[in-house]
């Protein structure tokens, strides 16, 4: 973690502080967020992420920050890759778009592996991950999911942004489409044959995500049909999610709305979706990039554990 803030900081970035205990968190449809009651009687939640907050200091003028910060997501998954409380690095990038970020991730790599991984002495049983990432060729892979899942799953994205196609096609791969939206639709064929390419792959970036997944991202102005957001892979694990940040505030209520509407739906938790980030939109939001990384899978990548309690002190 000094590392990190120390890569930042060579680069002009502000570290800034928000806060974790928020009355309208990230309505997202694919998390379940942690709720809490105050004295008074007043419904407050814990942050699945820092984002809302950061964008709001940007649209107050801050530009180039980035913060660290604990997270929380109430799920009941309990898996290597998963916890309830966890360490996210977020950082905000001004006057730029999610290809400079993607070149952030690749100089914050070659950054922590310099001054971290090679400085630290490791057992045996890492040699071979840490073999396997000096061999990383930069700059990494950037691959289009639409090239992606014509590669690895034969299917043409652009015929598959319609639920009937997708669901025609997920039939005749023989996955459940009964009663599934266009997302568990996607995510089957995705989860199923294009990830477990994709993490093969040491270093890899997967990006423009179809316009139904572009959550605060930006849509293509050349393509409509998708949207400028990536994922970066790093050493078999997906680690971060990072975006051109979408500016348009009657596109991000609306967006926002359309989550609570789904957590309604699905019986999920719910809340207000937050007036003070469309305001902050609103206000006027200059071109920026923005990306969240999971340090505890980052470091899983950079030592080649495969357990998230193995570099978690939670549990001592």
């Amino acid at each position: 973690m000094k590392s990190i803030r120390g890569f930042f900081d060579k680069q002009g970035f502000v570290e800034v502080d928000t806060p974790t205990l928020v009355r309208s968190p990230d309505p997202s449809q694919y998390h379940e967020v942690f709720e809490a009651t105050s004295l008074t009687g007043e419904k407050l939640y814990l942050i699945p992420s820092p984002e809302y907050y950061l964008k709001r200091l940007i649209s107050e003028g801050m530009r180039n920050i980035y913060q660290i910060t604990k997270c929380y997501r109430d799920s009941k998954e309990k898996d290597p890759l998963h916890r309830r409380e966890f360490t996210m690095l977020e950082w905000y990038r001004d006057n730029a778009d999610y290809t400079d970020l993607m070149a952030d991730c690749e100089k914050l790599f070659e950054y922590l592996f310099c001054n971290v991984i090679l400085k630290t002495p490791s057992e045996e049983s890492n040699a071979r991950s840490f073999a396997s990432l000096r061999m990383t060729k930069i700059p990494w892979p950037r691959i289009s999911c639409e090239e992606a899942f014509a590669k690895y799953a034969n299917v043409k994205l652009d015929n598959f942004t319609d639920i009937s196609h997708a669901s025609n096609i997920c039939n005749q791969k023989g996955y459940n489409t009964k009663s599934a939206t266009w997302e568990q639709l996607y995510h089957q064929i995705f989860l199923n044959e294009v990830e477990p390419e994709l993490v093969k792959i040491p270093g890899v970036f997967l990006y423009d995500y179809p316009a139904q997944l572009a959550e605060l991202s930006k849509t293509k102005k050349d393509n409509p049909k998708y949207a400028e957001r990536f994922e970066w892979y790093l050493n078999g694990l997906e680690i971060g999610n990072g975006y051109s940040e979408l500016t348009d505030w009657q596109e991000q209520e609306k967006r926002l709305q359309e989550e609570v509407n789904a957590r309604e739906m699905r019986g999920m938790k719910t809340f207000d979706y937050d007036h003070g980030l469309v305001a902050a939109l609103r206000k006027g939001l200059p071109k920026t990039a923005g990306i969240a990384v999971g340090i505890d899978r980052l470091t899983m990548a950079l030592t080649g554990e495969k357990d998230i309690v193995n570099v978690s002190p939670y549990n001592l």
